[in-house]
Parts: structure tokens; C-alpha cells; sequence
């Protein structure tokens, strides 16, 4: 999990990096640069839970400490990782949600909604009823969590 918000992080910043792209504004931007910000604090939240991510998989037997008579050690670490593990789920669901969100951005930024296989439209098409394509500022929040709510639906 902690590989799969790695990667959805990485091309959060090859979406948002325009010198990278090549095709793409500044940060998704279908604003005016310097006055929005278009989807910068939204990478900053997926690169900072990506990083919480990473230092929660720090393997639990380093903190091996012998009990039951110096019987067991590793075992007792068993509900600290698994509870390290459900963070890391909720942390990765948070990150693929701005994913999403990016990428139905920069599909309106390229203006290619009505170029998209069903299957892709389908998706982009329940992002767009949590948050519409947007150019002004805006607290993304609660848009997050219902996307990441949308996604943990497909799981089901």
C-alpha cells in the first residue's frame, strides 16, 4: 500500500510539474497564475500523507522486546503492525483520491472528457459529481473525502 500512494504521488507531481509534462498548466492551474493555486495544497497533502506512509512501514521488529519468559517478541508486535497497516490503507485511499481528482483536472484542462473509452468515463463521471472542474481557489477537504468514500465504494 505504502508503493501504490509512492506512485500515485509521483504522478501527482508529473501531472502537476507543467516543465515535466510539457502539455499541462502549472498544478492543474485553469486559473490565472500567481493569483490561484489550482491543485498545489492538494499535493502537498498526498506528498506529506505519502511520507506518514513511508515512516509507518518501518518494520516492527526493530522494536523486538523478549517476554513470556524471552519466549516471544514478534508475535507481540503482530497488533502494532496491524494497526500501522489500516493508517496506511486510510492514508493510501486519501492519496489516490487527489489522484483521481488530478486526473479529471487535467482531463478538463486538455479538454478531452468526451475522448474517454465508457469504462474511464464512467469514473471521471462520478469525480465530476463530487467536484465539478474548477479554476477558482477552494478548500478540497471535503471533496477528498468523498472521493476517497466514491473509491472505497468500488472496493466493496
Amino acid at each position: 500500500m505504502v508503493r501504490v500512494a509512492m506512485t500515485a504521488e509521483r504522478q501527482l507531481n508529473y501531472l502537476f510539474h507543467d516543465r515535466i509534462n510539457g502539455i499541462l498548466p502549472p498544478f492543474l492551474n485553469m486559473g490565472t497564475l500567481g493569483l490561484n493555486y489550482g491543485m498545489q495544497a492538494c499535493q502537498f497533502t498526498a506528498t506529506s500523507t505519502t511520507a506518514e506512509c513511508q515512516t509507518l512501514a518501518m518494520p516492527n521488529y526493530v522494536h523486538s522486546i523478549p517476554n513470556n519468559n524471552d519466549n516471544q517478541d514478534i508475535v507481540s508486535m503482530g497488533t502494532n503492525t496491524a494497526l500501522l497497516t489500516r493508517r496506511v490503507i486510510d492514508n493510501a485511499y486519501q492519496v489516490m483520491a487527489i489522484h483521481f481528482i488530478a486526473l479529471a483536472q487535467a482531463t478538463d484542462c486538455l479538454k478531452k472528457a468526451d475522448k474517454l473509452s465508457p469504462a474511464t468515463r464512467k469514473h471521471y463521471d462520478a469525480v465530476r459529481a463530487i467536484i465539478p472542474a474548477f479554476v477558482e481557489d477552494t478548500p478540497f477537504y471535503d471533496e477528498i473525502k468523498k472521493v476517497e468514500d466514491l473509491l472505497r465504494g468500488y472496493c466493496l
